[in-house]
């Protein structure tokens, strides 16, 4: 017995295997098509950013006025704070009048206010010697002085300049005013009494600090 004609099976089998073929081609050519265009993908993605974007900004690259302000340190909130100085421990007010008459004998005075024990004081003044003539401890006049006055000890005195010293025993916590120096008027005019110098210390010969007024002054003599 003959089996029956199936003259459809041959076109049917080809076009499967056609299929087939088609398929096994694509998938062997698909990875070479997915890598191909990757790497220029990647040399392109750079420069293509535009230049505000966010991907062309790196927070390690941006600039440093961009960067928000550190926060100081404890020590530097500390440096911000600390106050001002207080007052100087030592204060000196010097005081000469403003005029005298020629063969006057004349003192110039200084106030002191301390707020510490002080051991020593030394004041350096300047004048000039053809208006006024420094007194040394043998010709200083008492007579506008208190009795028993405490008062500066000359060291040098003459030819404009005159160096002078108080000494505190001990160390005391001064305030008064005493005679600083001692004047005689020689000739009329307008001069000057200046303050050059001041230097003060405790027993332990540590500088301590001072603040003074009236260290320039300007008299008459008639």
């Amino acid at each position: 017995m003959s089996r029956p004609s199936r003259p459809w099976l041959l076109p049917v089998i080809c076009m499967v295997l056609g299929v087939a073929w088609v398929l096994w081609l694509a998938h062997e050519r698909e990875p070479s098509g997915v890598q191909s265009p990757a790497p220029a993908a990647v040399t392109q993605s750079t420069p293509a950013s535009p230049t505000g974007s966010p991907s062309a900004v790196s927070p390690a690259g941006s600039r440093p006025e961009t960067r928000p302000a550190p926060t100081p340190s404890s020590g530097v909130r500390a440096a911000d704070t600390v106050r001002a100085p207080s007052a100087a421990p030592v204060r000196l007010g010097f005081q000469a009048p403003p005029g005298a008459m020629i063969g006057e004998n004349f003192d110039v005075r200084v106030a002191i206010d301390a707020s510490q024990p002080v051991a020593r004081i030394g004041v350096e003044v300047i004048y000039d010697p053809a208006f006024l003539r420094g007194r040394t401890l043998e010709e200083i006049d008492y007579g506008p002085r208190a009795l028993g006055e405490r008062a500066f000890k000359i060291e040098e005195i003459g030819d404009g300049r005159a160096i002078l010293v108080l000494v505190m025993k001990g160390g005391e916590i001064p305030r008064m005013n005493v005679p600083l120096v001692q004047f005689e008027a020689l000739s009329p005019g307008w001069t000057q009494i200046r303050v050059e110098s001041i230097n003060v210390s405790d027993t332990s010969g540590r500088t301590l600090t001072w603040s003074a007024t009236g260290q320039e002054s300007r008299m008459s003599i008639n």
